[in-house]
């Protein structure tokens, strides 16, 4: 028998809305048959104009301009909060208080205390929670994660990554909420950077326990002189619990680049390395130091099945689908959501990161990085 389907409130229609609804777009045609199919049922935004065009291309039932609506709605379940940073806190908590399943994109919020405080309230009205780390469904970034665990590379001591864009070059740019500090939380480490930052602990296994960064604003103002406050690079050293140690940089401000995103990992026994320009293949190299390339699109990789046969090509707005997928799958009781998605622990976590790298470029020195427990302290 068909599951009932799912009701979906969406926050927000800009880049994430539009990628989340296309997401929800192709379940029907990818899902197995056990996977609830979504029902598009209000997308909110603020500007009526743009958002009733949203609502028409991306197919959802109606728009509002009052999310409270989304959360007072009996037909909806899940409530997916694509809107600006800052716009996730105070709606997805009314969400979870209303018993409803919450998907939120990432960075969780603006800032770390926030985040905790949406871990807490998810658990505390026992309620479906993922935030949208999207790398964590390439296929390609599964393969590396269980190539690790299984210990083919031995022990890990290495990870590194850049994630490069020029987007902070535009001489024609306007000032926008991801440049505002209160809105935002951070820059590029916050929206290019917790990418990484979450694929390093989702690849290894282990926690960041001292972080040591630099972060800077290397364009200050937007065409029409208005002041931006947040980071548009940053460069930072990570120590994991494990022992590995992490380099992490990501900047706006990489003249020669369009979106240029790579990982590597090294280990006693080998190293991978993943670029998501080359997103439907994995590099590896054993003992004999040669790498060699694995495609992510075999019969028996994640997700291959369920588009087409084995050596048709993936792309970055799949994964969207496969978010989509694996939150329907576990609020149908499929699966959890951890470990392959992230959980808003996974994006409290991150945000704690963020922070401890912020700080210590502040300090100019390196910090520790303390994790709060899901139990308030009494």
């Amino acid at each position: 028998m068909k599951p009932p389907a799912i009701g979906i409130g969406m926050i927000g229609y800009a880049f994430m809305g539009k990628s989340h609804s296309l997401g929800y777009r192709d379940v029907s045609v990818i899902a197995p048959p056990e996977v609830p199919r979504p029902r598009l049922v209000a997308i909110y935004g603020r500007d009526a104009k743009r958002l009733e065009e949203a609502r028409d291309r991306f197919g959802w039932e109606r728009a509002t301009k009052d999310w409270h609506t989304i959360i007072d709605d009996p037909t909806i379940t899940l409530v997916d909060n694509s809107g600006p940073n800052n716009l996730h806190v105070e709606p997805t908590i009314a969400a979870a208080r209303a018993g409803k399943h919450v998907y939120s994109e990432k960075p969780l919020a603006p800032t770390a205390a926030d985040s905790l405080r949406l871990w807490r309230e998810a658990e505390a009205a026992r309620v479906k929670h993922m935030c949208a780390f999207n790398y964590r469904f390439f296929p390609a970034m599964q393969l590396a994660r269980q190539l690790i665990q299984s210990g083919e590379l031995g022990t890990i001591y290495h990870y590194r990554s850049n994630f490069l864009v020029s987007s902070a070059l535009d001489e024609q740019r306007e000032r926008g909420w991801r440049d505002d500090a209160a809105a935002a939380g951070a820059g590029a480490l916050g929206d290019l950077g917790s990418h990484h930052i979450d694929a390093a602990r989702f690849l290894l296994g282990s926690d960041p326990v001292r972080a040591s960064g630099l972060a800077r604003v290397a364009v200050a103002h937007d065409a029409a002189g208005k002041a931006i406050d947040t980071d548009d690079l940053f460069a930072a050293i990570l120590e994991f619990g494990n022992g590995a140690i992490g380099v992490l940089e990501a900047s706006r401000v990489a003249g020669g680049h369009l979106v240029t995103s790579r990982i590597e990992v090294d280990g006693s026994k080998g190293s991978l390395q993943f670029s998501m320009q080359n997103l439907n293949e994995l590099r590896v190299a054993g003992p004999d130091r040669a790498f060699r390339t694995i495609p992510a699109i075999r019969a028996g990789d994640p997700y291959q099945s369920n588009w087409f046969p084995a050596g048709h090509p993936l792309g970055w707005v799949d994964t969207f689908s496969h978010e989509a997928m694996h939150i329907l799958g576990a609020i149908a009781g499929l699966h959890e959501v951890a470990p392959i998605g992230a959980t808003f622990k996974d994006g409290y976590y991150c945000s704690e990161i963020v922070e401890a790298i912020l700080a210590s470029s502040r300090q100019r020195q390196a910090v520790d990085i303390a994790y709060q427990p899901l139990a308030a302290k009494a």
